[in-house]
């Protein structure tokens, strides 16, 4: 039997503030929650194409901002795989823009400013069983408050380079918090609603994040997408059904392009699909311990900041378990950081560890020229 898979993204979510929401610490009892996954690229629509068809950006065509519309039709799409084996499949994100309509049964989107999610979600969810005629469903939501309030209102008011934004980083934390505590609530009211419906025991659902939300950290990155720091390319997944194991959480090594491969297998899709990641159902499931990933990737061109470019990314990065090594291309710079003892990664140390530099220096060159 197929389980209905319930996507949710709680977009902009940091892996550091979880915490900060007594609905999400209640939520992460009851599933396995991921916190140190990294995203390939730290904006929407780049994340979610990376995540839909285990592929990097240069790969599935979607490596820009600019290139939103640029999915190849050669790439397999996870809403068409599921749909072709027997899922009714619907969206609700904030633009028809976020992602293809490829494999979906219904594709709709919200207004960020006006739609109260907490009612129209779980009506949604309600509708899209009762029209999926006995088929299991395939439900991917956005929650967009974060982005609305950190992004669509808080980015009219400063240039990428006004001072001030950044000397306001407590304040945009504290903006950061409130908002995410509505995202607990909604998530709680998410799960609620499927416990509601009597569809717990029959259902997997997976809250997580497409991209962290920096609040002032780096001058020059006022939200997300410019840089590859911590902040917004470390994200975390909630994993919640009745075959998963409860109360856990893991800090290892994960990248999202991993996430398509483990939603065919917990779906119990088969494919012939060429996917650059690995599944990681087993572990969900108790049968294995996690197997890590020893380096991920993450690139980004920023649409503004110091070096924007939109057409292409510019800043990459690679990063293992203790490392993360960091390429500016435009301006030819590096920069090595230990994330076990400069977490807030301040300390370029890529003049210090040679050693460790030329190793990471050389397998993102060959990532980039690949």
């Amino acid at each position: 039997m197929k389980p209905n898979i319930l996507f949710v993204l709680l977009d902009g979510s940091r892996w550091d503030r979880l915490d900060t929401s007594p609905e999400f610490k209640e939520l992460q009892k009851k599933g396995t929650l991921l916190n140190n996954v990294t995203t390939a690229i730290p904006y929407t629509f780049g994340s979610m194409n990376v995540i839909f068809t285990g592929l990097y950006g240069k790969e599935n065509g979607v490596d820009a901002y600019y290139k939103m519309f640029n999915l190849k039709d050669s790439v397999d799409f996870l809403p068409e795989l599921l749909q072709k084996n027997g899922y009714h499949t619907c969206c609700d994100v904030i633009t028809d823009k976020v992602i293809s309509k490829r494999g979906f049964d219904i594709h709709q989107h919200h207004d960020e400013f006006n739609d109260d999610l907490t009612k129209k979600h779980p009506k949604f969810i309600q509708q899209v069983f009762e029209s999926s005629k006995g088929k299991p469903i395939f439900c991917f939501l956005q929650f967009s408050r974060i982005h609305t309030v950190t992004v669509s209102e808080i980015l009219k008011e400063y240039d990428w380079d006004d001072k001030e934004f950044y000397e306001k980083k407590s304040e945009h934390l504290k903006s950061y918090d409130n908002v995410f505590s509505e995202a607990g609530s909604y998530a709680k009211q998410i799960y609620q609603t499927i416990d509601n419906l009597g569809k717990l025991n029959e259902t997997i659902v997976i809250f997580f994040a497409d991209h962290g939300t920096g609040v002032g950290e780096r001058f020059g990155e006022r939200n997300y997408g410019v840089f590859t720091y911590e902040e917004t390319i470390r994200t975390p997944y909630l994993f919640i059904g009745p075959d998963i194991i409860k109360d856990r959480i893991s800090t290892g090594l994960l990248s999202s392009i991993n996430i398509f491969s483990t939603l065919l297998e917990l779906s119990n899709t088969n494919c012939d699909s060429i996917s650059t990641g690995k599944s990681f159902a087993p572990y969900l499931h108790g049968k294995s311990n996690l197997n890590e990933d020893e380096f991920t990737f993450s690139e980004t061109g920023g649409l503004q900041g110091p070096f924007p470019s939109p057409k292409q990314p510019n800043v990459f990065s690679v990063k293992t378990k203790t490392n993360k090594l960091i390429f500016f291309q435009t301006s030819n710079e590096w920069k090595l950081f230990n994330l076990q003892n400069d977490p807030l990664e301040k300390n370029n140390i890529f003049e210090k560890e040679t050693q460790i530099s030329q190793k990471l220096k050389n397998i993102l060159l060959k990532w980039i020229q690949r």
